[in-house]
């Protein structure tokens, strides 16, 4: 019996060590498959990468950021396609991720590993930048001649790249071929550190970049779902960031143009309008638009053409783009200014009402 006793330990010590070591194996397996398909991504990223722009830039980690917020704004700013697998992989390798408050170069061609090598590095002074602005609903035309102001370069230098650059971005390629003022748009508005003696291609690759990380996997999936394209979500977004300056009023331009655009009805914007007299003439489009202005012949008026104008009118903010996305739950098909110092709008579901409401308007003014 004692004998019976002891094999019994002696097996059971042995299935114990048996499934330690399968534990193990099996452990190292998983590792060893992590790190694999880890240096297959970013050797696989390495190569879709190397033939876009080696773009250099600074980004800078605030005191008291924690690592979740610096692999946050990695992602935010596209850096990283995701700041979940960055933080496994830095794991997995056993690699410290303990970064220190500074500014460091990054380059868009780095993988993670190399990212976090450069964060781990010892931070440089910040060099001499420049800090500019752009505000949402500003034109390429408003930047050029913002940028001509700044004395960095000409409006019509800027203009011209911005029209026949080359820019390695997967986004550009549903702009139509062609198509006039074509990074209108895309161009995303922002405050950017830029360097000392800037040329308009750092400066709009810098931005096109904002905007490739900014329009991420959420609104290209709503896209999907209300059957649109990238370029007619932003084309909606740009007239919603001119047509009103409320941020309470966004969906409701939104669903009046989603609405129209059902009905088969002319959107009939005046913010279109203004657009064809301002890159027509490169000068401040009339405040107050005649009957003569809205028979201007171009495929973005439309008060002459259905549907969408042929491009995005202005380059908007998130927002608006967040508005074209997701318009509100109301039946309006019309809108009129109210208040000329508030921006207010009146909204209206039948003709009758509009038309009152405009009356209401003139009376106001007059």
């Amino acid at each position: 019996m004692k004998a019976d006793k002891t094999v019994n330990f002696l097996m059971y010590i042995a299935g114990m060590t048996f499934n330690l070591v399968i534990m193990v194996l099996v452990g190292f397996m998983v590792l060893a498959a992590f790190t694999w398909g880890f240096e297959f991504g970013s050797d696989f990223a390495d190569v879709m990468v190397a033939d876009g722009e080696n773009y250099e830039f600074e980004f800078h980690i605030p005191h008291d950021s924690s690592t979740a917020e610096i692999a946050q704004r990695l992602e935010d700013y596209g850096i990283i396609p995701s700041r979940f697998l960055f933080h496994v992989e830095l794991f997995l390798r056993g690699i410290s991720n303990d970064y220190t408050a500074g500014t460091y170069t990054l380059n868009l061609n780095m993988n993670n590993v190399e990212i976090n090598r450069a964060l781990r590095a010892r931070p440089h002074e910040v060099a001499p930048h420049y800090e500019i602005r752009i505000p949402e609903g500003w034109t390429i035309r408003d930047m050029a001649a913002y940028f001509e102001e700044r004395g960095f370069f000409s409006a019509e230098e800027f203009i011209y790249v911005a029209q026949y650059g080359h820019f390695s971005f997967a986004f550009l390629q549903d702009v139509p071929t062609g198509r006039p003022n074509r990074l209108e748009g895309y161009l995303f508005p922002d405050t950017y550190q830029i360097p000392i003696n800037p040329n308009p291609g750092d400066i709009i690759t810098r931005m096109l970049h904002n905007f490739d990380g900014r329009f991420n996997d959420e609104l290209h999936a709503r896209a999907e779902e209300m059957n649109l394209t990238t370029d007619q979500v932003i084309i909606m977004a740009s007239i919603i960031e001119r047509e009103t300056r409320l941020a309470s009023e966004r969906p409701l331009v939104s669903q009046v143009i989603h609405r129209r655009l059902a009905q088969n009805i002319r959107l009939q914007m005046c913010s279109t309008v203004r657009y064809v007299h301002q890159i027509s003439n490169m000068e401040d489009p009339p405040v107050h638009l005649l009957y003569v202005h809205l028979e201007v012949d171009s495929p973005y008026n439309t008060y002459r053409h259905a549907g969408l104008p042929i491009g995005p009118i202005s380059n908007p903010g998130e927002a608006a783009i967040r508005a074209a996305l997701w318009p509100s739950d109301t039946n309006y098909l019309f809108f009129v200014l109210r208040d000329e110092n508030t921006g207010e709008h009146y909204f209206s579901r039948t003709e009758a009402e509009h038309n009152a409401a405009r009356d209401r308007y003139i009376r106001n003014v007059s």
